[in-house]
């Protein structure tokens, strides 16, 4: 088998070669060295009875589908849902139609300018569709159906990312939420939410058998709720590792109090308590889903008079209590469960400014003695 490469303009060669008495025809972008490179790659293809029947006809929307099929089993169900969509919303709609093998550095940027001109797309959106665009191509170089991908050149011209402000309660709103809340039924994940830093899903997994409120007084978050339109499923936490949580005496002394009365209010629908028992749940014992939960909460805080903060800014109050009483990052990454207090610091710095001017004032008194010494 022969071939031959010829170059078209700047860093663009044409590949031409015979396979089975067709001749094929390839554009390749790179170097001459690596276009002749992937020239004898494609003849091996050949040879070896390798080659894709009509790889032209492979599209981009035609690769989308089979990647999304051939990471189904990778990536954790909601993670793939997401995937899907922006393959179907933004992706396939503009690029869908293009020949894989043709795919151009020009189209991908077509592609992201088009994503920037719809206004109700945010930046974190546009990002996310360009990554999945950039992971799905990778994955189309190592099953070598492209030479390259085009969307490598154009990683450092992803969107910008402005990291919104943080939204938390202090010490005194904190308490104010609590007192606030007492009277209702979603009391326990308030006060589970504010104590533990748990994460929404978390908090609604937790039964009355992960908690040790007569001996050690520890929470062991092990589940997860996870909620896809109408379906739920449990799975692991969110780094896949189980945590357990040291509590104070006073949240020990009132979830055994909420423990109490939700078997007496149990026990009056005909229901008995036991160790299978959600703690956050409804009247009859029966789930709390994860959106129901959100949009209690949100009732909740409007009725208030608080600042206007999500459900999961329940963990931001509980992580930035913590690094303002001077708790070391590394126990605050452990009640969170983040897998590197790098994260957690790099979430968390800027409620840290007692920290920066503690450093600050530390080498100051360094200088201070070298100054004195002379």
């Amino acid at each position: 088998m022969t071939g031959h490469v010829r170059q078209r303009s700047p860093g663009s060669f044409e590949l031409r070669y015979r396979d089975h008495g067709k001749t094929r025809t390839a554009t390749f972008r790179g170097t001459k060295r690596e276009a002749d490179r992937e020239l004898r790659r494609l003849l091996s293809l050949v040879d070896n009875n390798q080659h894709p029947s009509d790889p032209d006809r492979l599209t981009v929307s035609g690769w989308l589908s089979r990647w999304l099929g051939q990471v189904k089993g990778e990536a954790a169900p909601r993670t793939h849902l997401r995937y899907s969509e922006f393959v179907r919303l933004h992706i396939t709609p503009q690029i869908g139609d293009v020949p894989l093998a043709r795919l151009s550095v020009a189209d991908v940027q077509g592609l992201y300018s088009g994503l920037a001109e719809k206004t109700k797309l945010s930046a974190q959106s546009r990002k996310h569709a360009a990554l999945v665009l950039t992971n799905a191509l990778n994955r189309a170089v190592e099953q070598r159906l492209i030479a390259s991908n085009p969307a490598q050149p154009l990683k450092r011209r992803l969107p910008r990312v402005e990291r919104s402000d943080m939204r938390f309660l202090d010490q005194g709103q904190s308490q104010r939420l609590l007192e606030f809340a007492r009277p209702t039924s979603l009391y326990p994940a308030v006060l589970t939410g504010l104590a533990t830093g748990a994460r929404r899903g978390e908090i609604l997994a937790l039964k009355w058998s992960r908690f040790d409120l007569e001996g050690r007084g520890t929470v062991l978050i092990a589940e997860s709720l996870e909620q896809m339109g109408s379906s739920i499923r449990t799975k692991p936490p969110k780094n896949g590792k189980p945590r357990t949580i040291v509590l104070g005496a006073a949240v020990i002394e009132e979830l055994r109090r909420v423990k109490i009365e939700q078997a007496e209010a149990l026990l009056a629908l005909g229901i008995r308590q036991d160790g299978e028992t959600l703690v956050c749940c409804r009247a009859d014992g029966s789930m709390l889903t994860p959106s129901r939960l959100s949009d209690g909460f949100r009732a909740l805080i409007s009725k208030s008079g608080l600042p206007r903060v999500r459900f999961h800014d329940l963990r931001h109050s509980h992580a930035s209590q913590l690094l303002a009483a001077g708790i070391n990052i590394k126990v605050v990454a452990e009640r969170l469960g983040h897998a590197d207090p790098a994260v957690t610091l790099r979430v968390y710095s800027n409620l840290m400014p007692e920290a920066q001017a503690e450093a600050a004032a530390r080498i100051d008194t360094i200088f201070r003695s070298i100054v004195a010494a002379q």
